[in-house]
């Protein structure tokens, strides 16, 4: 007899369909009102939202960490890549100029001194940066031996002849590279008020003086601790950029102890010493046997950015500096403030950023009549009596100034911040011997003792 299977309801099938679960029906307490119930399940749909607006974060979140962590690591090998070939770079560079040397290719004192120089300039500054700290002793320990070698190698040649110049040698204590000028007579002075008359200046002793401005590594070789530290967003501290921020009696300081080391090693010529030049020296080695505006012509424009680093186009535009189209600049240099040193020409006797880069001290006070004076002009001129001139200063906080009438030590050569005219051999400016700036240096001269004493 054909049975006929039990008619199930359809709640019944759903219910007992083990492939179809349920979801959780929310619990609404017994005797709730609808008010009451709907303002239940708003609250539940309310935190449902939270829930899963928390776990779309954290999900978020976790892709951004995992994100951020492989974009460090690609980042951080590339770095590392980077930094090998680059030390592999200098180490290789290094050791071809050793092997220069162990060849014995480079006989002459100097020149070996000059290449040992070099050397330690290329661990200091871009060797030992790359270094872990294992690596930094043995480094240190090569510039110690480099540094002995120097010493040996040293030797003040004796004062030449009249009309001779004198040998270039380094000196051991601060690793100066010293060139021999001669003596002999030129037109000095310009067209500016503070410039005339030109007249005749002899200058009757030979001397030596600096190739470079004064570097940061040789600053600290006798000043430890010095720091050049930043215009900006721009370094002006590293160990081969001319050491900025001196004040004249740092660098007359700087000049005194470098004569008391070498003068106690036996190095020093009898009655010379290491000082600031006059400025009678500093415009005869920047001239260099010329007349001219410049030491390289009568016009700055893109040839003198060979020759100087000063105010360009391009900087003046990255500063938001005032520069007309007719001074003369070039459109751009290379460098925004500070270059190392010799990275652009010389002049003719081999002297290196004597115009522009760092602006220099002379031994002189300022006198804005000096040259009407007929004691400045004939033989070794120099200004020591002060004299109150007016100095202007820039308040930081609304870029408006003041003067006071003060006295002011010379400065010569112009820096990387100044206009084309301001760059020219005869070009005076001045400041207060107790003040600094980012763009004012030094370069020391090995000469005659300046005999007169300041009242």
């Amino acid at each position: 007899m054909n049975q006929t299977p039990d008619k199930q309801t359809p709640d019944k099938r759903i219910s007992g369909s083990a492939s179809a679960p349920q979801k959780a029906k929310p619990f609404f307490p017994p005797g709730s009102t609808g008010a009451t119930t709907m303002r239940l399940r708003a609250e539940l749909q309310h935190e449902e939202a939270k829930l899963r607006i928390f776990k779309i974060f954290m999900a978020l979140f976790v892709l951004c960490i995992g994100a951020f962590l492989v974009y460090s690591g690609i980042s951080y090998y590339k770095e590392s890549k980077a930094k090998a070939r680059e030390l592999d770079r200098v180490k290789q560079l290094i050791e071809s100029k050793e092997n220069i040397l162990n060849a014995k290719s480079i006989e002459s004192p100097y020149s070996r001194a000059c290449m040992l120089v070099e050397i330690i300039d290329l661990r200091k500054e871009e060797l030992m940066p790359l270094l872990s700290r294992d690596e930094l002793r043995a480094a240190e320990q090569a510039n110690r031996r480099d540094e002995e070698e120097i010493e040996k190698l040293a030797k003040v040649p004796p004062p030449a002849e009249p009309g001779q110049p004198g040998k270039d040698f380094i000196v051991p204590s601060a690793h100066l590279d010293m060139v021999g000028i001669s003596a002999g007579k030129f037109r000095m002075g310009g067209s500016l008020d503070d410039e005339m008359p030109v007249r005749e200046v002899t200058i009757t002793h030979s001397f030596w003086i600096a190739r470079t401005e004064v570097t940061n590594r040789q600053m600290q070789m006798l000043v430890p601790g010095f720091n050049s530290l930043k215009w900006g967003d721009f370094r002006l501290n590293f160990p081969s950029q001319p050491a900025v921020r001196v004040r004249w009696d740092q660098a007359v300081m700087y000049c005194r102890k470098l004569t008391e080391l070498e003068r106690a090693a036996g190095r020093l010529p009898s009655g010379y010493e290491y000082r600031l030049p006059t400025e009678a020296e500093w415009e005869y080695a920047c001239r260099a046997g010329t007349s001219t505006d410049y030491y390289w012509g009568t016009e700055f424009g893109n040839e003198g950015a060979k020759y100087a680093n000063g105010l360009d186009f391009k900087s003046a535009e990255r500063f938001q500096w005032r520069l007309p189209p007719i001074s003369g600049a070039a459109d751009d240099d290379g460098h925004r403030v500070t270059a190392p040193v010799m990275k652009f020409a010389p002049n003719a006797w081999r002297l290196y950023d004597m115009s522009g880069n760092t602006a220099e001290w002379c031994y002189d006070w300022y006198d804005p009549k000096a040259y009407s004076d007929p004691k400045m002009a004939g033989e070794d001129p120099v200004r020591l009596d002060p004299v109150s001139v007016g100095f202007t200063r820039y308040r930081p906080f609304d870029a408006g100034t003041w003067t006071t009438e003060t006295a002011c030590r010379v400065i010569r050569g112009g820096d990387w911040g100044m206009e084309p005219k301001k760059l020219r051999s005869a070009y005076r400016f001045f400041m207060p011997p107790n003040e600094s700036d980012t763009a004012v240096g030094f370069r020391p001269v090995l000469a005659r003792e300046i005999r007169k004493k300041e009242g």
